[in-house]
């Protein structure tokens, strides 16, 4: 029988499944999951010493890689936040106003297109002579045929519906968010607006001839 025991192969090492699962939270595309990867993993050295598993290595490899991307993906989630989630939530309502109001860099900055100065002032002055100055822009839901949407030759945009609370009328509008374009690169700003008027007519900046 001492024989027969001597004979049989040791029991076969388990691999971790802690350093696995550090392992797939290390290349997260979150902050916060790359960041819970480095408590994993330490966990995961812990579980290879005292439970006598393999992952060593890999445990290792996870936390290299979560100290290396992590930093990357929170500077990624806070740019995204701030040039375009943000926007996209509280609207071009702005830089529209600043526009009636007389300051325009902002709203012929994004423009694309050949608009003038002189059409930004007459496309604003009839916005205040119709509704007013705009307040603010409700975000609305956008519909399933307006996802973003990428063309080689104009960038990456998507169509955004809003309501517009202007003085004297609530409007319903659509703004066009410009994420990039091949010339500019990142732009993440609003570039083209579409109001609808009562007679079902759209007042469209930049003008038809203009915009690209």
């Amino acid at each position: 029988m001492t024989e027969q025991n001597d004979a049989m192969p040791p029991p076969r090492k388990r691999l971790s499944a802690w350093a696995v699962l550090s392992m797939v939270l290390a290349v997260g595309m979150c902050p916060f999951v790359t960041a819970a990867a480095i408590p994993v993993g330490l966990w995961a050295l812990r579980d290879v010493s005292r439970n006598g598993r393999y992952g060593r290595r890999l445990a290792i490899v996870a936390l290299v890689v979560a100290v290396i991307v992590t930093p990357i993906t929170t500077f990624g989630a806070l740019w995204w936040n701030k040039r375009v989630r943000v926007p996209l939530q509280s609207g071009p309502a702005q830089v529209i106003a600043d526009g009636q109001r007389g300051e325009m860099t902002g709203f012929l900055a994004a423009a694309t297109g050949e608009a003038t100065t002189e059409q930004a002032q007459a496309f604003l002055k009839e916005l205040t002579q119709k509704w007013g100055i705009l307040q603010s822009t409700r975000l609305l839901e956008v519909p399933a045929d307006d996802e973003p949407v990428y063309d080689g030759a104009t960038g990456w945009w998507i169509w955004v519906p809003y309501e517009a609370m202007f003085d004297q009328a609530a409007v319903p509008m659509r703004a066009r968010f410009l994420v990039s374009d091949p010339t500019r690169g990142w732009v993440t700003a609003f570039d083209r607006f579409e109001f609808d008027r009562k007679d079902r007519a759209i007042m469209q900046w930049p003008p038809k001839d203009s915009a690209p």
